[in-house]
């Protein structure tokens, strides 16, 4: 049987099913959970060792205290990524269908246009980025895991500290193009992707934007994180197509680590870490600007979708 048949009385594409589909939704969630979890407590038993063996110290702080040996972090960090988020990801994608780009839409082209709407529908976004910010200070689950958070940050400003212009190209692959490519294959290209099988569109975005932001166990910015979890995740959704969250994602972490950047240099001082609370006027300009962008983003997502189908 191939996948063009079709059922005669229903008319439709019979497809057929793979081994995980014969169980049930919530089984196949703990599937994906088993095999995330696995691959995560693996990355972080090999990167300890590797740091171990080569810093002969787990002593975050005593290790970024030099800016000057910091590569063989960076190096264990992009493994961490691919081990924790990008194996996970193909695995799963691999058990739902018979290839791995076919599950995650990845396979699916990236409209040009995006290049350009992406980039002003995130500038508009950041001021409801920059409210959840301090919301986010006021509640309860802001100083949890606080001492993690610490070394957290420690570790990021270590990394980013550097001036050379190597240094910040390995910054921007570790911080911005891996993070971006398998963080979003494995928590919108798997998990929204098999929570939309039973749920709503809404909630699937919600719980995979929830459970991306819990693992980076950085609560400090825990409300944030959820609220561009959600818009990756309807990018996704809406375009069909899993380049698309990516290229948002790489958009968002890339500015950061440019600013900081340029700010080490001395050349356009900011503070990215600790935003300024928008004026009532720029939300609501911002606000219908985003409104503005995101029915062009809607209008260009259908019509790829619709020339796709014909």
């Amino acid at each position: 049987m191939t996948e063009n048949l079709l059922d005669n009385n229903l008319n439709t594409p019979l497809i057929p099913s793979r081994a995980i589909d014969r169980y049930s939704f919530i089984a196949q969630l703990f599937i994906w959970l088993g095999i995330f979890l696995g691959c995560f407590l693996l990355a972080q038993m090999i990167s300890s060792l590797i740091i171990l063996s080569y810093y002969k110290s787990a002593d975050i702080k005593q290790i970024v205290s030099n800016p000057a040996d910091l590569n063989i972090l960076r190096y264990v960090q992009m493994l961490a990524t691919l081990f924790s988020f990008l194996l996970p990801a193909l695995i799963f994608s691999r058990l739902k269908s018979d290839s791995l780009l076919q599950y995650a839409k990845a396979a699916v082209g990236f409209n040009p246009v995006f290049l350009l709407l992406i980039p002003l529908l995130l500038i508009t976004f950041y001021p409801l980025i920059n409210v959840s910010f301090f919301v986010n200070k006021y509640m309860f689950w802001n100083d949890w895991f606080k001492d993690y958070q610490g070394d957290y940050k420690i570790i990021v400003e270590g990394l980013l500290k550097d001036q050379s212009v190597y240094v910040f190209v390995l910054n921007f692959i570790t911080v911005a193009v891996l993070p971006a490519i398998c963080e979003e294959w494995i928590f919108r290209g798997t998990l929204q992707k098999l929570l939309t099988e039973r749920l709503n569109i809404h909630i699937a975005v919600f719980l995979a934007a929830l459970f991306f932001s819990l693992i980076h166990f950085e609560f400090s910015g825990f409300l944030p994180r959820v609220i561009l979890g959600m818009f990756l995740g309807y990018l996704f959704y809406y375009s069909g197509s899993l380049w698309t969250s990516i290229f948002a994602h790489l958009v968002n972490n890339g500015a950061q680590v440019v600013f900081i950047y340029l700010n080490n240099k001395g050349i356009y001082k900011m503070d990215v870490e600790n935003p300024e609370m928008p004026q009532v006027w720029e939300l609501i300009v911002y606000s219908l600007a985003f409104a503005g962008l995101w029915s062009l983003f809607y209008h260009f997502a259908q019509k790829r979708k619709n020339s796709t189908f014909v």
